[in-house]
């Protein structure tokens, strides 16, 4: 009967052309134009990075299965409107189904009809990449039962078994089926009971075999039941692993609408997972979400971390995203008022610790307007998380688009949002396949030509459609004048890319054929242009190198007394990127011409009655020149001295001690310093205690190394400098 009636189709479908993903998002790829309407399309990938998209397609009352396979640039494989899989029998209505694709590159599907007669029962089917039906013309009967059999999924494990969970009646029934179509878990599967109803099964493979299951324990109405959300982990024998079902919540406040939850890895055979429920209110939904670890233990607070305190509004369908390297999940909902009239999308970061990050209301992505907006799907993007999202044009009318939002939750193009699918028409039944081949694939009903078809599309990670032009590369090496600035603080710009040097000057910007101006520029050095750099589809343009001299300016240091007074007769030792620089000030500034920017870090010694050391350091820039070494000339009431300095035997010998006494506990830096007040050791952040401190000096310096003459120690801190002498004879 299947042969007969691929050929007949194949005879009577108008053909459709199916070109590679387009770069237009008003002219997305047009997966079918049959007759009738085609809904609700699944998509999986495969290994070899094909696509699958299967979807019903309704017949005189009743619903074909189809399947389409396309390449990873959205070419088709199957002329037409795909193969037909099953012209059986169906209810006028549908339920949820699923399709994935195995490790063979095989597609497996799983829906119910009424061959059986007339009872909706459950069936498999594995269609091999040439369109061969592995399991038989008409796949394999999972259930065949006078139940209501209905909405079933599949998953394949590592050792590429299919594991199918669906309901039948108030009961959940899991099979698994090798390859070849041999029945694992006996003829009709392993059934899951309790005293009251198990529904709306979901399935995540784990380890080499294993499978977790979320699954409803219902009770009460069916339109209006106590909802509980549960989950078990199965072995590869059908066998509970965990000694409970674990409870990720019990509120028992959800509707009988939220059926299918997100429900994602966390990579280590745990999961987390979000909803909304009515628990805090009758009339409010909140949002929440939960994460159970590899032994089934949940790591949030009972019934789930609430995302929103904001009881005013509703926070419905939650979608989540963890991405790989940020300890952090991040979960968007549909922020919508009491009357529903108004719609924003909100957001909220999560530790995995289980609290809240982001404020207590979430972050505001799209701000509650009578624009209507819906969140569709979240997915990492290296660091940061792509949200797509339905843009209603009208009350039937829509458009696809999508947002790229940084860790915290802002906007990272500049052009904020960029459309999937721009045709405003009546779209449903949205569907995303895993990252893979660079790229996600959506697929979708849309009814733009009349008709209701399926559309799809595919979404670079850069926002962009269609098939990326091989990119090329520029790479080269960065130096700077002298080596007087870091290196890996220099920004190479081609056009809006950006990238820095590694610590050896080493760069390399990958980026679409063309050409190019490249620039290199550093805070301290003149920015440099290179003109008509040509890039070419897969090659580097080698040797594209920099040297960057450093910009200059004079150096001008003032040391001012108290009343800011110029004093005469400062011994200044500055260090810098190029040099030591030394001089005396006069009545005046003493300046030290054309030094290149950087970080400068110098001592003043003012000798009169007691040798006072002021230390200081700037940068120098474009926007300074100036270094201020600040003295106070006055007597010091001992009330206000912070540190009391004492250096003893003096002159020093190998036992010399020094003695610092403070009221205050804190820390400090400890600096020696030669008579002329260079720099010769600087030891930052040494922890005092309130009283006496105590060092031997050859610990804090290397005074066997010192010749004969007269030293300083400098103690500076946020409260005080201060300053002794010592001395060291032969």
């Amino acid at each position: 009967m299947k042969t007969k009636i691929i050929t007949i189709s194949l005879m009577l479908s108008p053909i459709i052309s199916l070109a590679q993903w387009s770069n237009d998002p008003l002219i997305n790829t047009q997966i079918t134009n049959l007759s009738g309407e085609q809904v609700i399309p699944k998509i999986a990938v495969c290994p070899n990075g094909n696509y699958y998209i299967g979807y019903f397609s309704s017949v005189s009352n009743s619903y074909n299965v189809r399947l389409q396979r396309l390449d990873s640039e959205g070419n088709a494989f199957w002329e037409g409107n795909g193969i037909l899989i099953s012209d059986h029998p169906s209810m006028t209505w549908l339920t949820d189904w699923d399709i994935v694709a195995d490790h063979e590159n095989h597609a497996i599907l799983t829906w119910q009809d009424i061959r059986s007669g007339g009872n909706n029962n459950t069936v498999a089917y594995r269609i091999s990449p040439d369109g061969e039906f592995v399991w038989g013309e008409d796949g394999i009967m999972l259930s065949n039962s006078t139940a209501f059999d209905v909405a079933p999924k599949v998953t394949v494990t590592a050792n590429n078994n299919s594991v199918f969970a669906w309901q039948s009646d108030d009961f959940i029934i899991l099979q698994k089926i090798n390859p070849e179509g041999i029945k694992l878990w006996g003829d009709w599967g392993i059934t899951l009971s309790c005293a009251n109803r198990y529904s709306w099964p979901q399935l995540m493979p784990v380890g080499e075999d294993d499978v977790l299951l979320k699954f409803f324990e219902d009770s009460g109405p069916a339109w209006a039941p106590i909802r509980h959300i549960l989950a078990q982990r199965f072995n590869s024998d059908g066998e509970p692993v965990w000694e409970n079902n674990t409870v990720v919540s019990d509120a028992g406040t959800m509707t009988a609408w939220t059926q299918i939850l997100p429900f994602v890895s966390d990579g280590n055979d745990g999961f987390y997972i979000a909803w909304h429920d009515y628990t805090l209110s009758g009339t409010q939904a909140s949002a929440w979400v939960q994460y159970v670890d590899a032994n089934g233990e949940t790591q949030f607070q009972a019934n789930g971390l609430l995302l929103s305190y904001n009881n005013e509004t509703n926070q419905f369908y939650p979608k989540l995203a963890k991405t790989a390297d940020d300890p952090f999940l991040y979960v968007y909902w549909d922020e919508v008022n009491g009357d529903q009239n108004l719609w924003g999308i909100y957001g909220q970061k999560v530790s995995l610790e289980g609290s809240i990050v982001w404020c207590s209301s979430g972050k505001v992505i799209f701000p509650l307007s009578n624009k209507t907006v819906y969140s569709l799907f979240v997915m990492p993007n290296e660091d940061d998380v792509m949200l797509v999202y339905e843009d209603a044009q009208t009350e039937v009318e829509s458009t696809y688009r999508v947002v790229l939002l940084n860790e915290q939750g802002e906007f990272v193009w500049e052009t904020e949002s960029l459309p999937i699918s721009s045709a405003q028409s009546n779209k449903v039944h949205p569907e995303i396949s895993k990252f893979y081949n660079d790229q996600w694939v959506f697929t979708w009903e849309d009814n733009r030509t009349g008709a209701t078809n399926i559309f799809a599309q595919n979404l670079n990670p850069d926002g962009s459609l269609g098939i990326p032009i091989a990119s090329g590369s520029i790479s080269g090496i960065v130096s700077i004048e002298g080596n007087m600035a870091d290196v890996t603080e220099v920004t190479i710009s081609v056009g809006d890319i950006s990238t820095s040097p590694d610590e050896d000057g080493n760069y390399s910007i990958t980026i679409q054929p063309g050409t190019y101006s490249v620039t290199a520029s550093h805070p301290y050095t003149a920015e440099q242009t290179l003109e008509d750099i040509v890039v070419e589809p897969e090659a580097i343009t080698e040797n594209v190198d920099f040297d960057l001299q450093m910009l200059r300016r004079n150096l001008i240091c003032h040391a001012l007394d108290q009343n800011s007074n110029y004093i005469e007769g400062i011994i200044v030792n500055v260090e810098g990127p190029e040099n030591i620089y030394n001089g005396t000030t006069t009545s005046e500034s003493l300046v030290f011409t054309e030094v290149p920017f950087g970080k400068y870090y110098g001592t003043a010694s003012y000798n009169a009655d007691e040798t006072l050391i002021v230390e200081c350091d700037t940068i120098i820039d474009s926007e300074n020149g100036d270094l201020y070494f600040n003295f106070t000339l006055t007597q010091i009431n001992s009330d206000h001295i912070a540190y009391g300095l004492n250096v003893f035997p003096n002159p020093i010998n190998q036992e010399s001690i020094l003695e610092i006494n403070t009221k205050i506990s804190g820390s400090i830096n400890l600096s020696l310093l030669s008579a002329t007040g260079e720099i010769i050791v600087r030891i930052q952040s040494i922890q005092l205690h309130q009283g006496t401190n105590t060092f031997k000096l050859k610990h804090l310096f290397p005074i066997e190394r010192l010749v004969s003459g007269v030293y300083f120690i400098n103690i500076s801190s946020k409260a005080q400098n201060v300053s002794t002498r010592f001395t060291i004879t032969d």
